[in-house]
């Protein structure tokens, strides 16, 4: 077996099942990749797109091909050398019928053997299924709901929707009945579950959902015997040498991750690495007793986009943006007033289990029994909101984790000055609950704990991602999955003592640059990242498309134009207007939801999104405007393709394993999903490799000479990470990155312009001085020689150096 040296995600579904996947591995061994890295392959609801919402754990999905499939899919992939890393979904599985476990609870309730496989509470008076389009009475009288048989049994039928009836509740029902309104709501109200408005999923459920999506239900793979049944079949395909290594998907949403981790480590040939998706605040390290390879790469792309943006933007960005706006932009009450609206509404029901499990683990506690449902609950949302992590991993029979205790006093400390509390002893009360006590096996505390901190994440999720990244939009290439918008000063000091600790701690962790989850393409970060060279340049340029557009500014308002000239940046491609065109509607409408200030998934103002629609189609459909957008988006795209060039350099160079979304080794210009998610057209990044001295070439044959230079000096990259200083450049600024990969019998050292903007020349000719080492070249043209005082760079050439001593 070839070994770990780059992985390449395939997202199935959507076009790509496993004969397809077989089909495309010869080119991915031509370009160098040793492990395709799989999207959820198991059985998934019908017609999925992703296939995180998982049906059956014990099968491959049948419209990929089945198990015959993955075999032939596996075959390919052992036949070239090369090995399979698997994304699978431990934390949750479909609300569906088609789920053989969930349909048995459905009809069984708590006699059904799987009634403890899902987070349910069965304290509860019903199973509440958000599901109806009107409330239920509504629904009733309107003669929406019917009765079927089949040979399964009797089902409650709802449209194309259908309910398992209990067999001891339909006795005396016959299949040639007519059924009226009187019976069907006898047979609904003996059933273990009742059918809701759709609506009551924000704050009435009774199971514990993923995120804030009522269609997935939390799995209780802490128990032994549910672990056993999520993953027998998996680990059977483990054994038969078919999976080669595992990424554990929202492994934040898990009862005790730790412990989890553990179990399946385990299980598990020693050999066999296991990958966790954790969302790493800067400066946050995972727990190290985590039994993992490392994290999928969000660090790494955060890091990376840190580098790669001018810090010193930040302040006459601001202003153009709060001048442009309107209004002052103060990222961090945005953030906190977006954690209280996610808490408070979108995550109500969550925010209500927590106050009822506080006040059950509070019952029996003298110095705790006082307080009311309305103080814990309040003390509850100033804990989460003052959360600066996704969660922390208390457990009860275990010392806390690092710096978990200290995280937890920080929150309390500022959770005690939320304005919404009467009286801050109310939090301490809360918050000491959340303290793990060895000694302590008070279940209804350990319940409290555990659902509070899987509840932190989804929050941050929630809150952060899809909400203030939509919101405060002054550069939004920051505006990414692990990243900190509000924070655009990344220093190479700071870059250098993260990487050398990745180099020792965890150097085969993923460097990712484009996920499934990320909020734009790869190397349409990099061309809004280029805003911050010149942000002036792009004031003016805003003024521009501003004028251009004339009284089609007047539809929308000027933060969401603020937001659609930065995206329109990052995809444009003006030989291709009219598919762009549909592309950027979609993402409009998508990103003016998820902010929810004028238009939501919950609650759509069609006027408003109508107004959307007709500005972006308007926009791309006006001469005058796709004239001066081109004219004046020139700079930004020809430094953010350096750039870009530049990102992908170091993601193959820097420590860990590089990791190639779908299609990303040529131009990577997507939207958020599902716009990231269209099908790759593998004959023609096989067969028409575009010109090296245009940047789709050079991109493409970048990714090809780095991942050959990983295969020739593998020694180097398993080694140090050697930072070596290179002063300032032409405008005192220490933007020159410089560093040896250094093993025991080779070296490898990069030297990187990241500001995209050619003539520094002379500095990046100071660094490889300062490597004093006899150095060979590797790449050949289009990648330019070693630099002299007075070379030029051409403008599609990589613009970095990379040399290799033996």
């Amino acid at each position: 077996m070839t070994p770990l040296r780059a992985t390449y995600r395939l997202q199935f579904r959507n076009g790509m099942d496993f004969d397809q996947a077989a089909a495309v591995v010869p080119y991915l061994s031509g370009l160098g990749i040793s492990h395709v890295y799989a999207s959820p392959l198991f059985q998934a609801v019908p017609d999925s797109t992703h296939g995180y919402d998982v049906t059956d754990h014990g099968q491959f999905d049948q419209s990929l091909g089945g198990f015959d499939g993955f075999r032939r899919f596996t075959d390919a992939l052992k036949a070239a050398g090369m090995g399979l890393i698997l994304d699978i979904v431990p934390n949750h599985m479909a609300v569906s019928v088609h789920n053989p476990w969930w349909r048995d609870v459905l009809r069984h309730g708590r006699r059904s053997q799987f009634a403890h496989h899902f987070d349910l509470d069965w304290s509860a008076p019903k199973l509440t299924l958000a599901t109806l389009g009107q409330p239920y009475g509504d629904a009733l009288a309107a003669g929406e709901l019917g009765l079927a048989r089949d040979e399964n049994g009797w089902w409650l039928t709802y449209y194309e929707h259908r309910f398992p009836l209990d067999p001891m509740t339909v006795t005396g029902v016959e299949p040639g009945d007519a059924p009226d309104a009187d019976l069907i709501h006898h047979l609904h109200e003996a059933q273990a579950w009742r059918l809701t408005y759709w609506r009551l999923g924000r704050d009435g459920l009774t199971y514990r959902r993923f995120f804030e999506i009522s269609d997935l239900v939390g799995v209780r793979v802490e128990s032994p015997d549910v672990f056993d049944d999520v993953h027998r079949f998996l680990l059977e395909q483990v054994s038969a040498g078919r999976i080669q290594g595992l990424r554990i998907d929202h492994v934040d949403g898990l009862a005790d991750p730790g412990g989890y981790l553990t179990r399946l480590r385990a299980a598990l040939p020693g050999d066999v690495p296991i990958w966790v998706e954790k969302i790493l605040a800067r400066g946050e390290k995972m727990p190290s007793s985590w039994p993992v390879t490392g994290e999928t790469g969000y660090a790494m792309a955060d890091r990376l986009n840190g580098i790669l943006t001018e810090g010193s933007a930040a302040a006459p960005l601001q202003q153009s943006y709060q001048d442009f706006v309107g209004d002052r932009r103060d990222a961090e009450a945005m953030k906190q007033a977006a954690k209280t609206e996610i808490v408070t509404r979108n995550l109500a029901a969550e925010r209500e289990t927590l106050t009822g499990m506080a006040l059950a683990a509070l019952a029996a506690d003298p110095s705790g029994r006082d307080w009311g449902p309305d103080s814990i609950r309040r003390s509850i949302v100033a804990l989460l909101t003052a959360m600066p992590v996704y969660r922390t991993y208390f457990w009860a029979d275990r010392d806390p984790f690092e710096n978990d205790l200290t995280i937890l006093e920080d929150v309390t400390l500022q959770a005690e000055r939320h304005v919404e509390l009467d009286d801050p002893a109310a939090v301490r009360v809360v918050a000491d609950l959340l303290k793990p006590d060895p000694a302590d096996h008070h279940e209804a505390r350990q319940r409290f704990r555990t659902r509070f901190q899987q509840t932190s994440g989804a929050m941050m999720a929630k809150a952060v991602e899809d909400t203030l990244f939509y919101r405060f939009n002054r550069l939004i290439s920051a505006n990414e999955v692990g990243g900190e918008p509000e924070d655009l000063d990344f220093s190479l000091a700071v870059f250098h003592r993260t990487m050398t600790r990745r180099a020792a701690t965890s150097p085969k962790a993923l460097s990712a640059t484009a996920t499934h989850d990320t909020k734009r393409g790869e190397d349409a970060r990099m061309r809004i990242s280029a805003i911050s060279e010149q942000p002036d340049g792009w004031g003016q340029a805003v003024a521009a498309f501003d004028t251009a557009l004339g009284s089609l500014t007047g539809t929308v308002d000027a933060e969401c134009r603020w937001l659609a000239y930065q995206a329109l940046l990052g995809a444009w491609e003006p030989d291709g207007l009219s598919a762009l065109r549909d592309r950027f509607e979609a993402y409009l409408i998508k990103a003016a939801r998820e902010a929810k200030t004028r238009t939501s998934w919950v609650a759509i103002d069609e006027d408003y999104e109508a107004a959307l629609s007709h500005f972006a189609r308007s926009a791309l459909s006006s001469k005058a405007f796709c004239s001066t957008f081109d004219q004046q988006a020139a700079p930004f795209l020809l430094i953010g393709a350096r750039k870009s060039l530049v990102q992908l350099a170091l993601k193959l160079m820097l420590p860990g394993v590089p990791d190639i979304y779908q299609g990303t080794e040529r131009p990577d210009y997507s939207f958020v999903d599902p716009d990231n998610r269209r099908p790759v057209d593998y004959a023609d990044l096989a067969h028409h490799i575009p010109s090296a001295d245009t940047f789709p070439g050079a991109k493409q044959r970048l990714l090809q000479c780095g991942l050959d230079l990983r295969r020739q000096a593998e020694d180097a990259f398993a080694g140090e990470y050697r930072p070596i200083s290179t002063g300032t450049d032409q405008q005192g600024r220490a933007r020159p990155l410089a560093f040896v990969r250094a093993g025991v019998a080779s070296r490898v050292m990069v030297v990187a312009d990241l500001s995209g903007v050619a003539g520094i020349e002379q500095e990046m000719a100071d660094g490889l001085a300062a490597a004093e080492m006899p150095l060979s070249w590797v790449c050949s043209e289009p990648f330019p020689a070693p630099p002299t005082a007075t070379s030029a760079t051409p403008s599609v050439s990589v613009p970095v150096w990379i040399a290799r001593s033996a």
